[in-house]
């Protein structure tokens, strides 16, 4: 009927209004924070535009995602870089704006320069194709534990595996396996330091580990990284008793 066409276009054009208006709040907002004159919008929004149809996002995506990375007080390379590599994950996993927290946090734990920030993506994408877990589920987790393993000595491809590992075998949240990782290297941590907070001495820690046979010192005598321990016991888990397996959690995670 007319009155539906009517109501259909007018929809349509307080959509586009809306869409308009808020592209305009995010190019305003970037301008306020990066100091560039008018000309120098007109021209980024341009360029914007272009990069989000070649990714098939809108620009408001674009700009938004930007906004976040020029706030964190990133370059004009940097933010196209980690901008771009933001709406291609939001294209694999279909996300919205809380892509870009997960992946800055991500990408911050483990330092990572602006030319890896696309390789980072890609490892996630490859770790979801090739599990029961997806690239969502792996950057909310990560961003939970990311900086606390890299202090750990846990790279990205360990932190990835045990991340995917955990979530496909008992399908808990991933904030809670970010946030029980974060636990189990903060509990290593203070062993390692012997701060009030540890539950165990480095003694008993080293010494519990190795009746179950993982040596967690390397030949100097220093706490081996973290995630190459995580991995050997990753190797030998199936070959020990169901009462090994207990003890070497709670000496790891505690009660």
């Amino acid at each position: 009927t007319a009155s539906t066409s009517v109501n259909g276009f007018t929809s349509s054009i307080r959509g586009a209004f809306s869409y308009v208006e808020s592209l305009d709040r995010s190019l305003t907002s970037i301008r306020i924070v990066t100091g560039d004159s008018r000309e120098e919008m007109a021209k980024f929004a341009v360029e914007a535009n272009n990069a989000a149809q070649a990714l098939g996002r809108q620009t408001k995506e674009y700009t938004n995602a930007a906004l976040t990375f020029y706030q964190q007080g990133l370059n004009d390379e940097q933010v196209r870089v980690r901008t771009e590599a933001v709406l291609k994950a939001q294209n694999i996993t279909n996300s919205g704006s809380e892509m870009a927290d997960y992946l800055t946090a991500v990408w911050n734990g483990f330092k990572v320069s602006a030319e890896d920030t696309v390789l980072y993506v890609d490892k996630l994408a490859a770790v979801a194709d090739s599990s029961a877990s997806d690239m969502s589920e792996l950057a909310v987790a990560m961003s939970k534990v990311a900086s606390t393993a890299n202090n750990m000595g846990v790279t990205i491809d360990q932190l990835t595996a045990q991340i995917a590992t955990i979530v496909a075998t008992t399908r808990v949240a991933p904030e809670t396996v970010g946030n029980a990782l974060k636990t189990i290297y903060a509990r290593i941590n203070d062993i390692k330091a012997g701060t009030d907070d540890a539950e165990i001495s480095l003694g008993q820690y080293t010494g519990r580990m190795k009746s179950l046979g993982i040596n967690v010192l390397d030949s100097n005598g220093r706490l081996r990284d973290t995630g190459d321990v995580m991995t050997e016991i990753g190797e030998k888990w199936s070959s020990m008793t169901r009462e090994q397996q207990i003890y070497l959690a709670q000496t790891m995670a505690g009660q």
